[in-house]
């Protein structure tokens, strides 16, 4: 007899599907998602609020206040990305989610995750100066390199190799999936900025946008993770190998570039 499905059983998702998907796998860890963002986010809004390091919309900021962003961006970056994966994907496996277990990880594997990250922003920067189109190569080539940095141990080029095989006969999936992903994202972020605009206090509006912000930023890391697995699925039959052997499917192929 088979086994009951659930909305989260493994099998290949399209895009739509995708982005369901990782709101159910939020809503069935909320808090673990929400905690591990503020661990980032939190000591941030005290840093602003602390050195008045917060962007006026109503004046141009100085380069120490743009650069000082620009740094915590990065680091949210980095570090919440790689720590969502490992919660998304606990997760979605049917695992016991744990935020410092998660950080732990990310802490293990902080350098090959800077390394990879850079990469992907400079692909991306480059892609970016280059108009639109030409972004969509290394967004889809890149998709899940921070993934198979945190989730499967690999080092920087072996990740960026790992990711780029995944992501051959796959891309238009990918770049539909990142793209609804990120609409959505940035539609709430914008809206969410627009009501906290609405409030005169500054204080207050950078309190609105952190809680926003530990709320929404974890979804699109959500969202990456799945589309790991999902190209998994249709690429390695990754599903049924992990139903056969449990953790161990959860090792690299043994194609992986080097």
């Amino acid at each position: 007899m088979p086994a009951p499905t659930t909305e989260l059983t493994l099998r290949s998702r399209s895009a739509t599907e995708l982005v369901d998907a990782a709101f159910q796998v939020f809503r069935k860890a909320p808090v673990h998602f929400i905690v591990a963002a503020a661990v980032v986010y939190v000591p941030w809004l005290v840093i602003q609020l602390a050195f008045n390091l917060s962007i006026q919309r109503d004046s141009i900021p100085g380069f120490d206040v743009l650069g000082a962003n620009l740094v915590a961006g990065l680091i949210i970056y980095v570090i919440l990305g790689g720590a969502i994966a490992v919660l998304a994907r606990d997760v979605y496996l049917e695992r016991t989610p744990d935020v410092a277990a998660a950080y732990k990880v990310v802490g293990a594997r902080i350098v090959s995750l800077v390394i990879v990250s850079f990469i992907m922003m400079i692909s991306f920067a480059i892609g970016l100066v280059l108009l639109f189109v030409p972004v969509l190569y290394p967004l889809s080539t890149l998709f899940c390199a921070r993934q198979a940095v945190v989730l499967e141990g690999l080092g920087p080029f072996r990740a960026i190799g790992r990711s780029a095989g995944l992501a051959s006969g796959n891309r238009k999936h990918i770049l539909g999936t990142l793209i609804l992903a990120g609409i959505l994202t940035i539609a709430i972020a914008i809206g969410s900025g627009i009501a906290a605009g609405l409030v005169p206090s500054t204080i207050v509006q950078r309190i609105i946008e952190t809680v926003v912000g530990v709320c929404i930023r974890p979804f699109f890391s959500i969202v990456e993770t799945l589309l790991y697995y999902d190209v998994r699925i249709r690429k390695e039959a990754f599903d049924i190998e992990y139903m056969a052997g449990g953790d161990s499917a959860a090792a690299p192929s043994a194609n992986v570039a080097i």
